[in-house]
Parts: C-alpha cells; sequence; structure tokens
C-alpha cells in the first residue's frame, strides 16, 4: 500500500537548545494544511534537549541523535534522510509565523521554481518581531535564473545567504548535489552560492515571515570562535575563487571574484580585531590565497586601497 507523498521537509538541528526547542516543534507542527515530516537532528546536547524531544508524541517527527559534529554535518544527515518534495532548513532558536510553511509550498507549488526564498526581519528579542527586514532590493515576484540571481545579488550588494530563507525543491538539491561543507562557519554562504551556480529556476517573496533573533552570546560571538571563523573565511574565499576560474561558470566568474573580495573584507575585521594567533592565519591566507585573484574582484578606487591596505597588513 502506498502513502501519500510528503510535501514538505522541515530540518532542524539543535544543540543544546532546551530553552526554545519545544516552541519551534509545537510551531511546525501545528500546520496541519500540508502533509509534511519535521526532521530535528540533536546534534550531541548535554542539556535537556532530548528528554524535550521524546516528550512530544507526533508521527510527523522523526528525531535522530548524532554527537555533536557542527550544524553543517547535521543538515547533512537531515538532507540524507528526508522525503518531502520540498525543503525547509530551520535554525533552532529562531521564530515562524503561523503560515509559513503552507504559504511557501503554495507559491513554490504556483511558480514551478526550484528555489523559493521568502524575506525574514532580523532583530533581538525585546524587538517584538518588528526588527529590520533581511533584504529589500532583490528581483521580486518573478523567476529568475541562478546566474542572474549571482549578477543581481552581487551588483547591489545584497546577497541574502540564509538557509531559513528558502523553500528547495528535493530533487534540486539531488541532482546537483548540493549539501553543507563541514568544519566551517558561515557555511550558508557555500551553500547559497551552489544552489545558485546550479542555475536552476529562482523565484523571490518580498512577504517575511521568519524571524531571526541575533543571539550575542552565541558561540560565534566567543572570543575563542574568532580565529576558527577567520580560516572558514579563508575556505570560503578559497573556494568562490575556485568557482570563478572554472569554465562552466564564465558567465559568472567577474561577479564571483567580485564576491570573494567582498567576503575578504570580513576575513580582514576579524583579523585586525579579533583574532588571537595573527601568524598562523596570515600563513594559511597566504597559502590559499592570492593577491592577483582578488584584484579580478575590484570594482573601483574603494577596493582597491581595501586590497593595498590588505597586502601591507599580511606582509
Amino acid at each position: 500500500m502506498s502513502h501519500p507523498q510528503i510535501a514538505v521537509s522541515v530540518i532542524i538541528p539543535v544543540y543544546n537548545g532546551e530553552e526554545n526547542i519545544r516552541h519551534l516543534v509545537e510551531c511546525v507542527l501545528a500546520e496541519t494544511r500540508v502533509k509534511l515530516e519535521l526532521i530535528v537532528i540533536n546534534d550531541g546536547s548535554t542539556d535537556n534537549t532530548r528528554a524535550i524531544l521524546n516528550s512530544i508524541q507526533d508521527e510527523r517527527l522523526v528525531v535522530i541523535e548524532q554527537a555533536n559534529g557542527g550544524v553543517s554535518a547535521a543538515r547533512n544527515t537531515g538532507l540524507a534522510v528526508c522525503r518531502g518534495k520540498w525543503l525547509i532548513l530551520l535554525d533552532a532558536d529562531d521564530i515562524i509565523s503561523p503560515d509559513m510553511i503552507v504559504n511557501r509550498y503554495t507559491r513554490a507549488e504556483q511558480h514551478n521554481c526550484d528555489v523559493l526564498v521568502c524575506n525574514g526581519w532580523c532583530g533581538g528579542p525585546g524587538d517584538n518581531l518588528t526588527g529590520a527586514e533581511v533584504h529589500k532590493h532583490q528581483i521580486y515576484n518573478r523567476t529568475i535564473s541562478g546566474f542572474e540571481w549571482i549578477k543581481h545579488a552581487v551588483s547591489i550588494r545584497e546577497w541574502p545567504h540564509y538557509v531559513w530563507l528558502q523553500m528547495i525543491n528535493s530533487e534540486y538539491i539531488k541532482e546537483n548535489k548540493v549539501k553543507f561543507h563541514k568544519d566551517i562557519s558561515h557555511e550558508d554562504i557555500l551553500w547559497c552560492t551552489e544552489l545558485a551556480l546550479a542555475n536552476g529556476r529562482f523565484y523571490f517573496s518580498p512577504e517575511a515571515d521568519y524571524y531571526y533573533l541575533k543571539n550575542t552570546s552565541s558561540v560565534t560571538n566567543h572570543d575563542r570562535y574568532y580565529d576558527p571563523r577567520a580560516y572558514s573565511y579563508i575556505d570560503i574565499i578559497k573556494k568562490l575563487i575556485h568557482y570563478a576560474r572554472l569554465p562552466k561558470y564564465a558567465a559568472v566568474s567577474r561577479p564571483l571574484y567580485i564576491h570573494a573580495l567582498r567576503e575578504t573584507g570580513h576575513f580582514s575585521g576579524l583579523y585586525r580585531k579579533k583574532i588571537k594567533d595573527r601568524p598562523a592565519v596570515r600563513k594559511a591566507f597566504h597559502e590559499n590565497i592570492h593577491f592577483t585573484d582578488l584584484a579580478k574582484g575590484i570594482c573601483g578606487i574603494h577596493e582597491a586601497w581595501f586590497l593595498l591596505r590588505l597586502w601591507l597588513r599580511l606582509r
């Protein structure tokens, strides 16, 4: 006996999320208008997360326990087992609107896209869900190609690298073998870039349905994490340059070089103010990135001056 196809798979990685995970899980499971499965990957939590998840009785909830491997590894675990036609990736400590899932599903089906990108708000816990919109200058209410998105996002300096804004056709991910790069932070950057480089159909909605809570106490804001973040930016910049060199991406080679140079700005900020082992980070930068490649992303005197100062700083 065959079962009706699952319309939407929702994947949530969680690590020590006892304060928020019940609320988000119950919000997702409150959606009954769409046949869904909710996959929660408990990434080695040491608090009460496991007991909370086990106390929720719903056949649509799938809980996977694994040793702590980071958010990318947890998301990849979810990708390997999800069965839905469409996929939503959420963060465990954020807030969704009550109609988010059904509205995204309706739009994605209506516009026959590979990736639906919605909007969201970004703010602190005391902002009462009235934070700033994540993006304001995308090409709204029409379908564009992934290459078009790269060109446009780079040209306007607004590329929303946030997986939680997306609803993605699962077959698109499988066909293009898109996965999260493990052991790096800011993994959303490469995920979104590779989704776009597959050059599918992207549809953008200006309507916000997700609230991203800025967490100043998160591990990424801890001073022990600044050096790993710098190494992650080196990996990201290196990969963006690699993509730019490939003949199959010639149509977006120039925007990718520009994007690599802009991500170098984030690396530079960490290097100047926050990292501890500067010699090791400087060595890793020179071993992986050439300034001649970064120079291909220069658009004007501002970028040229930035790159010169960075070169002097890293000599």
